[in-house]
């Protein structure tokens, strides 16, 4: 008795949350008026703000704790909140549960998290309020049939065919019932029933072209091509017309490797007039892509551009995609006519432009680039590639002040990466140095190795000229020794490397480290056991000269002055070298 009388004083005692009086709840409607208005005038943050003030008054209004969960939902959280807003939106169904809006949030929220039976609960419900409606129906079967595959309950299986039945005996055999019916029994493995499906689909819509490409698919999923041909031809001969027909007829034949049949039926669906031009592009792509290493093939591809650019005058999409085809087969200069067109057609295409002048570089054709990057610059101020690429062009005419003010435009936080910021400084060292500018130079080198320590034509750079300048040869050695570590089979760090040891005068180790850069570019051959290389084009008048100077301070002039003559051959107006070739002797200046 006594327990009976303290639990009772306990639950008189415990803090309930009190009901809001009439007015809060009035009030709360009004705000929540307000906010609907606000939403539809776009302003967000009014929005939201009015519906937690609306919530606050009158917390147990499942309408505005809804529109406030919908609005959390979208602004992300941890699972307890999710939870929580889940369960409002869930509130508000059962508050009024034939409200399209209401479920369908439920259900999107549901799906999202994979709440397979609050899905079919919910259908259930609605297909019992609305019974002259497809959709619940059709959306309880479809949850049904994602039970049945993870539970492989053959009891949902066999009441989602039932609810399927129940739709087929009440409008007929339509396409979409029966698009439905087989892709359950398909999930079920069941040919005979797939085949009953759209059998009745047939004799229901004979002269229905969407209809005959879908049995045509499903019995090319079923593997039975002599009937998939049988449907594609009863749409043909419904609408000879029809792209999507022949767009069915050329995958099929791709998948049954009859190139010539595919070949047909793409041409066919280009010429079509009654597909959309983007499902043309799409189809052109798709066959340029797989074709388009075949030389055979090349003709029948440029006549299929040639025909769209016919049917299809000023489409920005296709002069870029035949500007791509064209560099793919080599054929730049055609590439960057046709991206050029594009655009002048659309300028708001950045990877177009990025092509285009990635094909300028790829042709080592200067004089276009500065004005395509400048172009590109007025669309993309401040863009990093474009930036650097008008630089480049800038610096191959000597003018590396306005080179390094180009690259200034770029600011360091909107580079895509700290290794593109580092080329970017060990760019912009390489041009000052050209201005004679050498400590402002070695400044950039040394931020760019900070930002990237496997810039390795930074650290090379930087110690060539540390040893030219003999400024730091003991910097210069670390860089150039970084440098070979990270790329031991490049020649011209190995050079570098050589050097900084020749002006150290290291000189038989220069000559060592020398001789595996000569033995990489085949001017020397390579140790018994190595196998022999030839990088000709890697050679230089410069490794040439350097070879020399190493060599002649180790004692081998014979071999020192072969090495300034080849060097003199590769530059002949360089004064110093020829007058090693005429004395036959290293000068120091």
């Amino acid at each position: 008795m006594a327990a009976a009388i303290a639990a009772l004083i306990s639950i008189a005692g415990a803090k309930s949350k009190p009901l809001p009086d009439a007015a809060d709840v009035k009030k709360a409607e009004y705000i929540y008026l307000e906010a609907a208005n606000a939403r539809a005038e776009g302003r967000a943050d009014d929005y939201l703000m009015l519906l937690r003030r609306a919530a606050a008054l009158n917390p147990s209004d499942p309408y505005i704790a809804g529109a406030l969960a919908e609005v959390n939902l979208a602004l992300g959280g941890d699972s307890a909140a999710i939870e929580k807003a889940y369960g409002q939106l869930k509130a508000r169904f059962e508050a009024m549960p034939t409200e399209p809006a209401y479920y369908s949030a439920v259900a999107n929220v549901a799906q999202q998290l994979d709440r397979t039976d609050d899905l079919i609960d919910m259908w259930s419900k609605l297909d019992t309020l609305l019974p002259d409606q497809n959709d619940p129906a059709a959306y309880l079967a479809s949850a049904l049939i994602t039970r049945f595959m993870k539970a492989k309950d053959s009891a949902d299986y066999r009441r989602a065919c039932a609810i399927y039945d129940r739709l087929e005996n009440a409008s007929g055999p339509t396409l979409p019932i029966i698009g439905l019916k087989v892709k359950a029994f398909s999930i079920a493995k069941d040919t005979a029933a797939i085949i009953s499906a759209v059998t009745r689909l047939a004799q229901a819509a004979p002269a229905d072209v969407s209809s005959n490409i879908y049995i045509g698919s499903a019995y090319d999923f079923l593997g039975m091509p002599d009937s998939v041909l049988h449907y594609f031809d009863r749409a043909l001969a419904v609408d000879s017309t029809a792209g999507e027909v022949y767009l069915a007829r050329a995958a099929f034949f791709r998948e049954q490797g009859d190139s010539l049949a595919y070949d047909r039926e793409v041409f066919r669906a280009l010429n079509s007039p009654s597909l959309e031009f983007m499902q043309k592009l799409g189809l052109l792509t798709d066959y340029a892509v797989k074709l388009y290493t075949d030389s055979v093939q090349r003709p029948r591809i440029e006549h299929m551009f040639q025909t769209m650019q016919e049917q299809n005058p000023g489409e920005p999409e296709l002069h870029a995609l035949y500007g791509a085809y064209k560099a793919e087969t080599g054929d730049m200069e055609a590439a960057a006519e046709q991206f050029s067109y594009s655009l002048d057609l659309d300028p708001e295409q950045h990877d177009v432009w990025a092509n285009l002048l990635q094909v300028y570089g790829s042709e080592n054709k200067v004089e276009p680039i500065l004005p395509a990057a400048r172009r590109a610059l007025a669309v993309y101020p401040g863009d990093y590639y474009f930036t650097f690429m008008g630089a480049s062009a800038l610096a191959s005419d000597s003018l590396y002040a306005e080179a390094c003010a180009l690259l200034d435009s770029v600011k360091p936080e909107e580079a895509p990466s700290r290794e593109a910021l580092s080329t970017l400084y060990s760019t912009k060292a390489d041009f000052l140095y050209a201005m004679g500018l050498r400590d402002s130079a070695v400044t950039q080198y040394e931020r760019a190795i900070e930002l990237n320590a496997q810039n390795y034509l930074a650290l090379n750079n930087c110690a060539y000229f540390l040893a030219l300048d003999t400024l730091d040869l003991v910097k210069a050695e670390l860089y150039a020794t970084l440098a070979t570590v990270g790329e031991p089979e490049n020649p011209t760090y190995l050079d570098t490397y050589a050097w900084v040891l020749f002006m150290k005068k290291d000189y038989p180790k220069a000559r060592e480290i020398m001789d595996r850069a000569l033995v990489l570019l085949g001017i020397i051959e390579a140790p018994e056991g190595e196998p022999a290389k030839k990088d000709e084009e890697q050679r230089s008048s410069d490794i040439y000269d350097h070879a020399g100077d190493i060599y002649f301070m180790t004692g081998d002039h014979r071999k020192a002055l072969e090495f300034w003559k080849e060097a003199l051959k590769l530059d002949p107006a360089d004064a110093r070298i020829k007058k090693k070739v005429d004395h036959k002797a290293i000068f120091f200046d």
